[in-house]
C-alpha cells in the first residue's frame, strides 16, 4: 500500500495510509510502548508514554531523543500530539478490517514544513509504515 502525500496548505503536510488491520490493531501500534520500538527500529527505547491528553512521551533512540505531549487522545480514532518541531494529528478511520490513517503534520511556518518535505518525509514515512504492517501481522498471529 502506498502512502498518499500532500500539502493542504503552506503550513502542512499530509500523509494517508490504508493498513491491513482493524482500527484498535493500529492505534495500539502507536500507543503500546511494547510495540513501538518494534516499528522505530534503530534501537529506540520508550523511557516515557503517558497516552492521555496532558500526558508526555520520550523514547531515546539512535537519532537521539525524541518527546513530546498529547494533547488530544480519544481511543481509537485519534491522536493529537507535539512532535518534534511540529503538531501532529493522527485519525484512524474503521474501513471494517482494514483502517485508513490520515497523519496531518502542522508547521509554525512554510520554511520549516518545506525543510521537512525536502528532508524525505515520504521515503521515511514509507519505510516506518512497511515496518508497521510487520507489527500489525504479528498481531495476528
Amino acid at each position: 500500500m502506498k502512502t498518499q502525500v500532500t500539502t493542504p496548505s503552506e503550513l502542512e503536510i499530509r500523509l494517508e495510509r490504508e493498513f491491513d488491520a482493524p482500527r484498535d490493531h493500529v492505534f495500539r501500534v502507536w500507543t503500546d510502548p511494547e510495540l513501538i520500538p518494534q516499528w522505530w527500529g534503530d534501537d529506540t527505547v520508550v523511557e516515557e508514554m503517558d497516552v492521555r491528553a496532558g500526558g508526555r512521551y520520550r523514547f531515546r533512540t539512535g537519532y537521539g531523543p525524541i518527546e513530546g505531549e498529547f494533547r488530544e487522545v480519544v481511543p481509537p480514532e485519534r491522536i493529537v500530539q507535539t512532535f518534534q518541531n511540529h503538531l501532529q494529528t493522527l485519525e484512524f478511520e474503521d474501513l471494517g478490517e482494514r483502517t485508513r490513517l490520515t497523519q496531518t503534520m502542522r508547521f509554525a511556518s512554510a520554511e520549516e514544513r518545506d525543510t521537512t518535505m525536502n528532508y524525505g518525509v515520504e521515503q521515511g514515512a514509507e519505510a516506518g509504515f512497511e515496518r508497521v504492517d510487520a507489527v500489525l501481522r504479528s498481531l495476528d498471529t
